[in-house]
């Protein structure tokens, strides 16, 4: 069995389409679209700067840093793509999170507080990108508090930041129920591809000396249908909080 319910192997393309994690990084990009669905304001300029930068540094960047270090998925994509996959993307995000400075520097009316928050968020991300992915100080920093910080609740702050230049006790309580859906993600995912890679299941023993007859296919499905329904749900909530705000 495949080590997820989405990858795909036979060349480099189904490869890429795998390492991209597209199911998870839509969640990401949900959390920017809530962020921004909770402003007062809505600038569209803003909200596609930050989704593009997410999907950049996180979509690509950070799953193809991860690949680089672990190689999960399969070796078509070769060291040298990975690293184009890992950088390229890494700095067109640095990029766009230096324009969209540029752009609140010119309209906010605090000159250097809201840029340099911007800039601190944008700092502390790409933190947690390297540091996540690289296991350093022990591997402190690859955790599910460090996955659910980085990849939810700062989204959501973030793109809430982008729009309305200002942090709310509400923004952080959303921040916080999203890094909660990023916990049950990420560790309904770790279980799933874990017994996916194992041997093929036949049986489960119990302590009675019972057996049960149970594949992998059969003990994985209903968490892997949860997994499939956390993703939708995040997406869902996303999409519908911004037409409410953008429809009459």
């Amino acid at each position: 069995m495949k080590g997820a319910w989405y990858a795909q192997s036979g060349g480099k393309t189904r490869e890429l389409y795998t390492i991209l994690h597209l199911p998870y990084t839509s969640m990401v990009l949900s959390y920017v679209l809530i962020g921004a669905a909770l402003s007062p304001i809505i600038y569209p300029d803003r909200v596609i700067l930050t989704l593009l930068a997410y999907f950049l540094g996180l979509g690509l960047s950070a799953h193809a840093l991860n690949e680089l270090r672990l190689r999960h998925w399969g070796d078509a994509l070769g060291e040298r793509e990975l690293r184009i996959v890992f950088g390229a993307p890494l700095l067109g995000a640095l990029l766009v999170g230096t324009y969209g400075m540029y752009v609140i520097y010119t309209v906010a009316h605090s000159v250097t507080v809201a840029p340099l928050v911007l800039f601190a968020f944008i700092v502390t991300e790409t933190f947690f990108l390297l540091a996540y992915n690289l296991e350093i100080a022990n591997g402190k920093f690859h955790s599910d508090l460090s996955f659910a910080f980085s990849w939810a609740a700062l989204p959501v702050i973030i793109s809430y930041y982008a729009n309305a230049l200002a942090v709310t006790s509400a923004v952080i309580l959303v921040a916080l129920a999203s890094a909660a859906t990023a916990g049950i993600e990420i560790n309904l995912s770790r279980w799933c591809k874990d017994w996916r890679r194992r041997s093929s299941l036949k049986e489960m023993k119990f302590e009675d000396g019972s057996t049960l007859s149970m594949t992998t296919a059969q003990l994985i499905t209903k968490p892997e249908k949860c997994l499939k329904l956390i993703v939708v749900a995040v997406d869902l909530v996303a999409v519908g909080l911004i037409l409410f705000r953008v429809l009459p």
